[in-house]
C-alpha cells in the first residue's frame, strides 16, 4: 500500500523549491509564452496579452520551438536508429546485430510518426524556451487498442519536480483539475471509495483536484505512478513501469537548481525593457495625435492631479505674456530616437532566442560569406544544450516506446539500451551535422591516400593503406543511410567468391577454346 502521507511530504518539499523559482516562470509566461500558462489559475478565455506591448518575444518563442523540433526531432523523418555499441568490435558480429536491430528500429519509429507526438513535442518545445518542457508518454486506454500510445504535453505550471541523487529527477508531481466523471473514465480500473462514488452519483461534473505523482523506487528499480485525491485516504490508481513515463527536459541548469533556464530568461532584461519602451512609445504617439493642453487657472498647478493621457487638460496659472491664451497645446514628445532603441533591442531578443532567419528576398543584398557564416551559426545554436536534450528527450523517449511496444507484443524482446552493447544513434539534422564534421576527416584522409598512390604509381597502394570498404560502410551508417542499402561483410565475401568463380570459369573456357583451336 502506498504511504500517501510520505508522498504529501515529498510533494510539499517540491512545492517549496518551486515557489522560489516561480517568479522567473511568471515573467516568462507574461512576456514570452503567455499562451502556455495553465487555465487552472487564470480561467478559460483569459486574454493573457493585455500587459504586452511588443510581440517580439512571443513570436521568437514560437520560432525557437519550431527550430528545436526541426533540429532535434523533425516531423516525418527517422530520427534515431538502434545499432551495436562501441564494445562490439567484430565486423561480422556488428553486421549481424545491425540487421537484427533494423526491424526493431522501424517498429519503434512508428510510435513517433503520428501527429500526436509532433504536436506534443512542439508544445513542449514552447515551454522549453523558458527552460523546462514536459511530455507524458502513456500507453493507450483499453477502449483504444488501435493506438500505439498517448503523448500529452503538460504545462510546466502544473508540475513539480524533485531532485534526486546525482542531479537526476526522482519524482514528478502533477496536479490537475478534472470532473469526477472524467476521473473514472481516465482510470476505469481504479479503486473508488464511498465519497467518490457519492460524488459521481450526485455531482458527476463537479471538478476536483487530482494528483498524478510519479516517483522512482530505488529498491525495486521501477517508476511508480500514483493517482490520488483528497476525497479519499487511499490511492485511486497505481501502476509500475521500467521506464519513466515522463519526458522532462531542461535547456540548461544553474548549479543547485532543479529547474532549467532557457533563452527567454537569458533575454528577459531586454524583453522587459523592450516592452516598457514600446508602451512609452505608444503613449507618446497617442499624445502626439491627440495632444495634452494647458488651460489657465488662477490657482497653483498641481502635477499630482495632472493626468498623463491623450486629450488631457492641465490647469496652469498662465500660458504666456499678459496671461496668454486660455488654451495652449503642450509640446509633443520626440519619437525618432525611441525607434532606434526599439530596433536594436528587438534584434538582441531575436539573437538570444535564436530567431535569426536569412534575409528576405527584398532585403539588402548580403555577401555569400556573410550568409554562409549565418547558416553555420544557426547550425551550432543548440550545440551547448544538445547533449542534455538528447539525454533527457531522445533516449528516454526511445526506451519508453520500446517498453510499450514490448508490452503490446509488437517486439519479442525488450532490448536493454546501455549505450555500450546496444546504443541509440540520433539521426536528427543537428546530429548528422556533427557526424558530417567527424566523417570529413576520414574522407580527407582517403583522398590524401588516393593522391599519394597516384603519385607513387604503385598498384594496390590504396588497399594496402586504407580499409576502403570498411570505411565507406561506416561512413554510410554514420550519415544515417538505411541498412538495406549497405552491403554487409558476409555479402561482400559472397560477391568476391562469385567473382572468383566466374573468373575461374572464364579462364577454363578460354583454355578449352585454345586447346580446341590447336587441334
Amino acid at each position: 500500500m502506498v504511504d500517501l502521507s510520505a508522498l504529501k511530504k515529498r510533494r510539499n518539499g517540491a512545492q517549496r523549491e518551486r515557489d522560489a523559482f516561480q517568479p522567473l516562470l511568471d515573467e516568462a509566461y507574461q512576456y514570452a509564452i503567455p499562451f502556455r500558462k495553465s487555465a487552472a489559475k487564470t480561467g478559460k478565455g483569459d486574454k493573457r496579452v493585455n500587459d504586452v506591448f511588443d510581440h517580439t518575444a512571443i513570436d521568437s518563442a514560437f520560432r525557437f520551438a519550431g527550430k528545436v523540433q526541426q533540429d532535434l526531432w523533425p516531423a516525418g523523418q527517422d530520427n534515431f536508429e538502434l545499432e551495436p555499441g562501441p564494445v562490439v568490435l567484430d565486423e561480422n558480429e556488428r553486421d549481424k546485430m545491425s540487421k537484427q536491430l533494423a526491424p526493431i528500429s522501424k517498429i519503434v519509429q512508428a510510435f513517433f510518426d503520428d501527429g500526436d507526438f509532433d504536436m506534443a513535442f512542439h508544445e513542449m518545445a514552447l515551454d522549453l524556451s523558458a527552460g523546462n518542457g514536459a511530455m507524458l508518454l502513456n500507453p493507450p486506454g483499453p477502449d483504444e487498442p488501435e493506438k500505439l500510445w498517448e503523448p500529452i504535453s503538460v504545462p510546466i505550471e502544473e508540475l513539480l519536480i524533485e531532485n534526486g541523487p546525482n542531479n537526476r529527477i526522482s519524482a514528478i508531481f502533477w496536479k490537475r483539475k478534472m470532473s469526477v466523471r472524467v476521473l473514472q473514465d481516465t482510470w476505469p480500473e481504479g479503486k473508488f471509495g464511498e465519497n467518490l462514488k457519492k460524488l459521481l452519483k450526485e455531482k458527476p461534473e463537479g471538478e476536483i483536484d487530482v494528483n498524478v505523482d510519479t516517483v522512482w523506487v530505488p529498491k525495486e528499480r521501477r517508476w511508480r505512478m500514483i493517482v490520488w485525491c483528497n476525497k479519499q485516504e487511499t490511492a485511486v490508481f497505481q501502476n509500475e513501469s521500467r521506464t519513466c513515463p515522463w519526458l522532462f527536459a531542461r535547456y540548461f541548469r544553474v548549479p543547485g537548481e532543479a529547474y532549467g533556464r532557457g533563452p527567454v530568461m537569458l533575454a528577459m532584461p531586454t524583453i522587459k525593457t523592450l516592452n516598457t519602451a514600446a508602451r512609452l512609445q505608444l503613449q507618446a504617439a497617442a499624445i502626439a495625435m491627440l495632444g495634452i493642453y494647458t488651460t489657465v487657472d488662477d490657482g497653483v498647478f498641481n502635477p499630482d492631479l495632472a493626468s498623463l493621457e491623450p486629450g488631457a487638460f492641465w490647469k496652469v496659472a498662465r500660458n504666456g505674456g499678459a496671461l496668454g491664451p486660455s488654451i495652449n497645446r503642450f509640446p509633443d514628445p520626440r519619437l525618432d530616437l525611441s525607434n532606434l532603441v526599439l530596433n536594436d533591442m528587438r534584434m538582441g531578443v531575436k539573437a538570444t532566442m535564436m530567431d535569426q532567419s536569412l534575409p528576405a528576398d527584398g532585403a539588402a543584398v548580403r555577401s555569400a560569406t556573410e550568409i554562409l557564416e549565418r547558416v553555420k551559426r544557426l547550425a551550432s545554436d543548440h550545440l551547448g544544450a544538445y547533449g542534455r536534450l538528447v539525454k533527457e528527450i531522445v533516449i528516454p523517449a526511445v526506451k519508453r516506446a520500446m517498453e510499450i511496444a514490448y508490452n503490446k507484443g509488437l517486439i519479442s524482446d525488450e532490448i536493454p539500451i546501455d549505450q555500450l552493447l546496444v546504443r541509440v544513434r540520433v539521426k536528427s539534422p543537428l546530429a548528422l551535422a556533427r557526424e558530417a564534421q567527424r566523417v570529413e576527416k576520414v574522407i580527407q584522409w582517403l583522398q590524401m591516400v588516393i593522391s599519394i598512390g597516384a603519385a607513387v604509381g604503385q598498384p594496390g597502394f590504396l588497399q594496402q593503406i586504407a580499409k576502403v570498404e570498411t570505411a565507406l560502410t561506416q561512413i554510410g551508417r554514420d550519415l544515417g543511410v538505411p541498412e538495406m542499402f549497405i552491403v554487409s561483410e558476409k555479402e561482400r565475401e559472397e560477391k568476391k567468391k562469385q567473382d572468383q568463380d566466374a573468373a575461374m570459369a572464364a579462364a577454363a573456357l578460354a583454355a578449352a577454346g585454345e586447346v580446341t583451336g590447336a587441334q
